[in-house]
């Protein structure tokens, strides 16, 4: 079988708020050059107002400089979190390729409604979606609650707490959105779905009803469960090869 993937644009967009970064990063040196200049000459007629003028630009670009920079950071941040999580993805769909045919990155959309699954895994053991979050710290939650919580606690002593989106209402999303893609070409299919914490520093605390969906904490419990799954439904030889022709058409 054969892994299909399909272009990330997350790499460009974490070059591109790299190089956004070092400009806001080092934006404030040059604007304190700037106000040096503008206040040497201007020592000599301290009744010019243009160097209380070249201050007050200067200081507030400073502020502005700093406070884009603090939000370009957490962009950054999470996008390279992402990365770290999909390339933990590639190297469990290397393992399972002889099983599956397996789809990375793959963009769906069906009318106004528009996602990326992380991995989509097709075989006659069944059709299953892997939705990977690189997370960690200890998270709890329930999957009929809106967020999820995120406990970090460090050496220092220190601890936050945030919130996330429940992963399993966006894999939902994504299960309902390429139903409906299917469904419109003919095919009406069971679709399962994984949610994977890549992290190796994650404990999940999670409450969990039937049917909601899985969710694997490290690279052997989803190894384990990729292994053992079967599909209450299984997809017929020729329902495999018409939806892989379809996907691959949507990755072009």
């Amino acid at each position: 079988m054969k892994i299909y993937k399909a272009r990330n644009t997350n790499k460009k967009r974490v070059g591109a708020l790299f190089v956004l970064q070092v400009i806001f990063g080092t934006l404030p040196a040059v604007l304190l050059v700037i106000f040096v200049m503008a206040a040497i000459p201007a020592t000599e007629t301290p009744e010019d107002n243009r160097v209380y003028l070249a201050a007050y630009i200067s200081a507030a670009g400073i502020i502005l400089c700093g406070f884009a920079y603090t939000i370009l950071g957490r962009q950054y941040n999470i996008l390279i979190s992402g990365l770290r999580g999909e390339k933990t993805l590639y190297k469990i769909a290397k393992r399972h390729k002889n099983e599956y045919r397996i789809f990375l990155n793959l963009p769906v959309r069906y009318n106004r409604n528009r996602s990326e699954i992380d991995m989509l895994m097709i075989s006659e053991k069944g059709v299953l979606i892997v939705e990977v979050k690189n997370h960690s710290g200890t998270i709890s939650g329930g999957d009929k609650d809106a967020f999820w919580t995120q406990f970090k606690h460090y050496r220092d002593g220190k601890s936050t707490e945030g919130e996330m989106k429940n992963p399993l209402k966006q894999l939902a999303r994504q299960r309902e959105i390429l139903k409906n893609i299917l469904r419109a070409k003919g095919y009406d299919v069971w679709i399962d779905g994984v949610v994977f914490f890549s992290n190796p520093f994650v404990r999940l605390k999670l409450s969990l009803s039937g049917g909601s969906g899985y969710v694997a904490a490290g690279e052997k419990e989803l190894d384990k469960f990729l292994s053992g799954y079967e599909s209450p439904r299984p997809p017929k030889r020729e329902e495999i090869e018409a939806i892989t022709a379809i996907l691959r058409e949507m990755l072009e």
